[in-house]
């Protein structure tokens, strides 16, 4: 007798997005179709195609269950040009079980009548009903030690974690005194989970097969059961959720074909909507530009009227134009986030749009210290929101949102190294690529990284730090980044330096890293978290730094007196360039590592007006630039949101609205900190310190 009842394990591991494992008992029936109606008649226990305590029915797998389970098998192989003629069919699967029966993978090993194998057809099914079957030709299997392999496209969507644009490799062997069978699933050069099925032989006997049922009792309903709750633990591990495409039978899942365009911009902004308050806003509007902070401000309105003020206090000269009413409708409607919806729109312009959005930023900053601002900031502080969440599925998103437009869009502004985040500018007249260097230096000074330590990098970018600690400070480099774009760019930047055997940079959540570290680095990573998840980020630098271990954490945080008015509300950058974004002020970040680590405050640094220096070059780049830009398939519209985003920034660092902060962490006892040598006749001198840098070319 051909058939058996196979006795072991599945085992699943999976490594994207977050590591997640798991081992199960299973009993898998093999039987040969031909022997099938001996096997009912002697077991007394299996029915075929009728109701019973187990049975096997045609109409639980695929094709007509008229044709029976072995005219479906030659028909699909038949449709394929594969013929079996009368050779034989073994089918490896579940059995119906108290009227209930769900099959993640049935095999149907077929040989022709000379004993050759013909071919492994698969059938995959779904939780959602949906199944699909593979072909594999024996002729185009592929030795992989004893066994047989085969590769196919997905092309059934199978699981909620994962999407389809992904390859099965399949590796098996016919089933004899043991059962062996192992599925990858290959995203790109990476293999993101590896499934196995093992089991050893048992005859398929009315004995066994009730030892089969006292071992593994009700065996489709556990599975069931097993699947949901590995899906609960991913889901609470934050693996992101792939929405299910809609299915066809005998095509699998239609995945809908991306745009023509091929790129991605920002968000477009909504239509305007009409609102009784347009009038009143753009009456306000009017009568606040009327009273610039400082220097002189110019308006001209869509009617053609031209107010011009001048400050008592001398400062810059900013022209704004007004090309539409719109501007007054989208802040009846949407606040200030109306404002760059508008610029983004085309409605208003500025001769110099960083000068002009920092006269605004002040005199709303004045108006926020009258009666009626403090009445407006009071009632906008107690609205009601709902808190937002951040886990590792949104984090992803947001991501891949911002930092998946393309490498080569990057590359347009950024300086060679590919540093997206404050440079350091020990002379006002360094390069992008000198200052940002110096800024690398800066933080594995404050780390004290020397050859031996491993240093753990939370949001490792492109590469360039990782590459200045391995390469100048003979560190060993852990990173990891959740942007696919940035990741592949960033091994090759490690490579091309020839520090692939220091620097490992992977793929991967933060929250789900092992191990212990002697420094943590994360320079301006903690702004994509949210306010919420900031214990979580603390307790887990506290995890995985050594005893004796420095952390610095670069973040850009908004001033304590604002932060919770600032949080509670939603400003034009959270909602389009960074989803989600949220800058902690030191004293959110002192409160949440106080509270759930052991983690102390060694040293802070403020080097936050470096930022508007290192952002008016990278707004330059970007705009002699233009032409590249649409080179890359990006419109106008998106190089108006880019440079609203830049402009907004260095405006606000260089009123020093927001701060960019460099802390420093350890814990107490730490005796490698050791203690300074000062002398007595002089004040210490930082090393670094937070120049102050002129604007360029600014009035």
């Amino acid at each position: 007798m051909r058939s058996g009842i196979y006795i072991g394990n599945v085992m699943h591991s999976r490594t994207a997005v977050a590591a997640h494992s798991f081992r199960h008992r299973v009993v898998m029936y093999a039987i040969d179709l031909d022997e099938a109606a001996h096997l009912a008649r002697s077991t007394g226990l299996l029915t075929i195609d009728r109701r019973g305590l187990l049975s096997l029915r045609a109409d639980d797998h695929f094709g007509d269950p008229a044709l029976g389970l072995r005219g479906n098998v030659a028909k699909l192989l038949g449709n394929h040009g594969i013929g079996i003629a009368d050779g034989r069919i073994l089918m490896v699967t579940n059995l119906r079980t108290l009227g209930y029966v769900f099959n993640p993978i049935t095999c149907f090993w077929c040989w022709d009548q000379d004993g050759g194998l013909a071919a492994l057809v698969a059938e995959v099914s779904n939780t959602f009903g949906e199944r699909h079957t593979y072909v594999f030709p024996g002729s185009k299997a592929t030795r992989h030690g004893t066994q047989l392999a085969w590769e196919a496209n997905k092309a059934l969507h199978v699981s909620p974690f994962f999407g389809m644009d992904q390859r099965y490799r399949v590796v098996a062997s016919p089933p004899g005194e043991r059962l062996a069978l192992a599925i990858s699933v290959v995203d790109g050069d990476a293999m993101v989970l590896h499934t196995t099925l093992t089991g050893r032989r048992r005859p398929f006997t009315r004995r066994e097969l009730v030892a089969a049922q006292l071992r593994a009792p009700l065996m489709p309903q556990r599975v069931t059961a097993l699947i949901n709750l590995e899906a609960l633990r991913l889901y609470k591990k934050g693996v992101p959720v792939i929405r299910k495409p809609p299915f066809r039978t005998g095509e699998g899942s239609i995945v809908a074909k991306a745009a023509p365009s091929g790129r991605r911009g920002l968000r477009p902004p909504p239509r305007p909507r009409r609102s009784p308050l347009s009038p009143i806003v753009a009456r306000l509007a009017s009568g606040v530009l009327r009273h610039p902070p400082r220097g002189t401000m110019e308006v001209r309105f869509p009617d053609g009227r031209v107010q011009r003020a001048v400050a008592s206090a001398p400062g810059p000269a900013a022209v704004i134009r007004i090309h539409s009413g719109n501007l007054f409708r989208r802040i009846a409607t949407r606040g200030m986030t109306g404002v760059g919806e508008s610029y983004v729109a085309g409605e208003w312009d500025a001769d110099d749009l960083p000068i002009a959005i920092e006269l605004l930023m002040r005199r709303a900053n004045a108006l926020a210290s009258t009666p009626r601002g403090r009445l407006l900031t009071r009632i906008r502080d107690h609205r009601p929101r709902v808190p937002e969440r951040v886990s590792m599925a949104v984090a992803r998103h947001q991501i891949h949102y911002h930092y998946d437009l393309g490498n080569d869009l990057y590359a347009l502004f950024l300086d060679p190294s590919l540093t997206y985040s404050c440079a350091v500018f020990a002379d006002p007249d360094d390069d992008l690529e000198t200052a940002q260097l110096a800024k690398h230096r800066m933080i594995c000074q404050k780390l004290r990284l020397s050859p031996g330590d491993h240093v753990l990098e939370i949001g490792c970018g492109w590469g360039s730090f990782a590459i200045v600690a391995a390469g100048e400070f003979g560190a060993r480099v852990t990173g990891v980044t959740l942007s696919d774009e940035q990741l592949v760019l960033a091994r090759a930047r490690v490579h091309a330096a020839g520090l692939a055997d220091r620097v490992e940079l992977r793929l991967q959540d933060y929250r789900t890293i092992d191990g212990t570290f002697t420094q943590i680095a994360s320079t301006e990573m903690i702004e994509a978290i949210g306010h919420r998840e900031l214990p979580r980020y603390f307790a887990t630098v506290d995890r995985l730094l050594a005893q004796d271990g420095i952390a610095c954490i670069q973040a850009i945080s908004m001033p304590d007196q604002r932060y919770e008015r600032y949080r509670r509300s939603r400003d034009w950058i959270s909602e389009y360039v960074f989803p989600g974004g949220n800058l902690p002020s030191l004293a959110a970040m002192s409160h949440a590592m106080a509270g759930h680590s052991q983690l102390i405050i060694h040293g802070v640094e403020d080097i936050g007006i470096n930022y508007a220096r290192t952002l008016e070059l990278w707004r330059q780049n970007f705009a002699a630039a233009h032409r590249g830009v649409l080179a890359l398939g990006f419109d106008e519209q998106f190089i108006r949101g880019w440079n609203f985003y830049l402009a907004s920034c260095e405006a606000a660092f260089r009123a020093r609205s927001i701060l960019d902060y460099q802390l420093v962490l350890t814990r107490p006892f730490n005796d490698r900190l050791g203690v300074p040598q000062i002398a007595s006749d002089r004040a210490p001198t930082p090393i670094y310190s937070s120049t102050v840098i002129p604007r360029q070319n600014a009035t």
